[in-house]
């Protein structure tokens, strides 16, 4: 039913008289953020005069993530639930391939650019490096895994840049393939995206509730990524959606799984941008999803992203106000130097006790690394092993070329769900580990903050390259058959004929006749039954050599990832000490160097000490504000055009 919108800027307006005079929070806000990179050059020029390298690197870290404010948002869904159309329908552009007999068959990463762009990314023979190779847009809407622009080349993704508003705070669209079909080849790579994208939009059609395995994928990118939500697409086309989604709810519930569902129809969407419908939009759904993107995602991770540029901010302020006010207490004290000992001892035992908790943190992440790539290990293993038991029941009878295809399906289907789960618990796992160790690094009884493991999954999990062999052709021509048969009743008869001479009768007889059909049948059984038999010893070597290669190159690849997992967990760690270090010995150093100055010379050093103190004391207020911005900020707005109440869009 369509609902009668209030009437344009009446909010707007009552605020506006209330406020007037003010700046706006928004603007308020805006110009805290644009702060960042005045606040970072006043630290670095303190860091330099200082000769603090380590902390100019942290602020080298920390302008680098300033730059980066894309957000990633991935679409994942099985295949053919509505997932491009309705990306398409949210942009109000054909940029991913959509219909009933196209399908995305390579992850497409759509971002904002004022001019269309496209190009593929193709990985280079030897899989080293990858390179860029432009893409017109016109051909978007091709098979982009076989375009004949990537040379033969691995296509590992496709980059798109449109002229969108929905894009323009810094939104990054991730297209992916659908998973399930033959052998579910993209679940691992879907996963993979899932792990690195900032939230995720789940796409089911309400033609049905959930299947067992989609239920169970959406247990994974829930499990890898809790920011998510559920659009349950082509409400337009079934008229029970409703119950359809009640009972999903109701499925979510019972599974222990908090996760919104969103009906949207990419379809109305579609009339709307044609009719200009401001109504007919906001049935379609699309602009609660657009919300639910630039409310609980974009101001979210944009907030969490200004906490954390704030808490290093703040880290490299309080490093370097440490020495100077140990400086400044020095030169204004004129007894100081009488408990210059004491202080001395006193932060010789905190040294020790840094050196003391980097024993105890390197040892609790070296031990739970170890550990965790043997339970991973095991666990995979397990896995497989069950799959492999499994082979082997289902070959004990019949002949293998008849369930060849639906078997070789099944095993695809099964190693991908089990490479699936056992990847989802490796990275639950690693994110516990970090925990552990940021709980033993911590000296004072406060939690140390924990890095960002960008690093923890890097690479498809099954190689696109594996593929099951066929069996070997062992059919044998009906003259063959024959032929074996003959042969072995041939033998018989002349056996049992030979027998027959020796007591007075024909070679030739009844007898003999019968025991060569006999024999024969015999003959044309056993070569049947040792065809099937190698047959079957072939089968089973293919399917255990397929599973061999894929734990072969999963193993290695959870290796990588866990290796990466320990240095990310080490370098943060062990900058973090080192830091902490260097303040004490720059304290110690500059009250010792303070007390032989002269009367003159310490007031003049006074005095720079205490500009650099009022310098850090506005750089400070400035990222205390930066840390306070509300989440209501310019990414986290909904433009009116994607769904507010205020302005119809452009095209709705």
């Amino acid at each position: 039913m369509r609902t009668q919108q209030p009437p344009a800027g009446v909010s707007a307006r009552h605020t506006d008289r209330e406020d007037a005079g003010k700046p706006s929070p928004e603007k308020r806000d805006g110009r805290d953020v644009a702060a960042v990179p005045a606040l970072i050059e006043q630290l670095a020029r303190l860091a330099r005069s200082a000769d603090r390298a380590d902390l100019l690197g942290t602020l080298d870290a920390v302008r680098r993530r300033s730059a980066d404010a894309s957000v990633r948002v991935a679409f994942v869904g099985l295949r053919q639930q509505g997932k491009s159309q309705l990306i398409n329908a949210l942009l109000g552009k054909q940029v991913c391939v959509a219909g009933d007999r196209r399908a995305t068959s390579v992850v497409t990463v759509v971002r904002h650019a004022d001019k269309p762009a496209a190009r593929l990314v193709v990985e280079k023979p030897g899989g080293a490096t990858s390179a860029a190779v432009p893409l017109p847009p016109s051909e978007l809407q091709t098979d982009l895994a076989t375009s004949p622009r990537a040379r033969g080349w691995r296509v590992m993704h496709t980059e798109v840049g449109v002229d969108s508003a929905m894009l323009a705070g810094g939104l990054a669209i991730v297209d992916t393939p659908g998973v399930a079909g033959a052998g579910q080849r993209h679940v691992a790579r879907v996963l993979n995206e899932v792990a690195l994208a900032d939230a995720v939009v789940i796409v089911s059609d309400a033609s049905q509730e959930f299947t067992a395995p989609e239920f169970r994928f959406v247990q994974q990118v829930i499990g890898l990524c809790p920011t998510a939500v559920i659009a349950a697409t082509k409400v337009d086309l079934y008229p029970e959606w409703r119950r359809i989604a009640d009972a999903n709810r109701r499925h979510l519930a019972d599974g222990g799984v908090s996760c919104r569902i969103i009906p949207v129809s990419s379809t109305l969407r579609g009339h709307a941008i044609r009719l200009g419908d401001k109504e007919l939009n906001a049935e379609s759904g699309c602009p609660e999803l657009l919300r639910f993107l630039h409310t609980e995602v974009l101001a979210d991770v944009g907030t969490k992203r200004r906490v954390r540029m704030a808490r290093d901010l703040e880290s490299v302020a309080h490093h370097l106000t440490v020495p100077f006010e140990a400086e400044i207490k020095s030169l204004r004290d004129p007894e100081f130097h009488q408990r210059v000992t004491g202080e001395l001892k006193a932060r010789k035992v905190m040294s020790d006790e840094q050196v003391k908790s980097a024993k105890s943190w390197q040892q609790v992440l070296n031990d739970g690394v170890a550990d965790l790539n043997s339970e991973i290990d095991h666990d995979l293993r397990e896995r497989l092993r069950s799959i492999n038991k499994h082979i082997e029941s289902e070959l004990a009878d019949g002949d293998p070329d008849k369930k060849w295809p639906l078997l070789t399906g099944w095993v695809q289907e099964q190693v991908s769900v089990a490479v699936s789960d056992n990847f989802v618990w490796a990275f639950q796992s690693a994110q516990v580990l970090a925990e552990r160790v940021a709980a033993s690094f911590a000296v004072d009884g406060t939690c140390a903050e924990l890095p960002a493991l960008d690093a923890v999954c890097a690479g498809d999990l099954i190689d696109s390259g594996l593929r099951i062999g066929e069996l070997s052709d062992t059919k044998v021509s009906l003259a063959d058959k024959g032929l074996t048969a003959v042969r072995g009743g041939y033998s018989g008869a002349m056996m049992i004929g030979m027998g027959a001479t020796m007591i007075g009768a024909a070679m030739m007889n009844p007898l003999t006749i019968g025991a060569g059909v006999v024999l024969g049948v015999k003959a044309y059984q056993q070569d049947r039954a040792g065809r099937i038999a190698r047959r079957r010893s072939e089968a089973q070597a293919t399917l255990r050599k397929y599973i061999d290669d894929v734990s072969f190159q999963v193993h290695k690849l959870s290796r990588d990832r866990l290796r990466n997992v320990q240095r990310e967990l080490r370098d943060h760690f062990k900058e973090s000490a080192d830091q902490a270090l260097a303040s004490l010995q720059s304290s110690m150093k500059a009250a010792q160097e303070a007390v032989g100055m002269e009367v003159a010379e310490r007031e003049k050093r006074a005095a720079e000490v205490e500009k650099k103190l009022a310098v850090l004391t506005t750089v400070r207020e400035g990222i205390t504000r930066l840390s306070a911005v509300r989440s209501r900020d310019r990414l986290g707005q909904v433009p009116a055009h994607l769904g507010g109440t205020n302005t119809t869009p452009r095209g709705v």
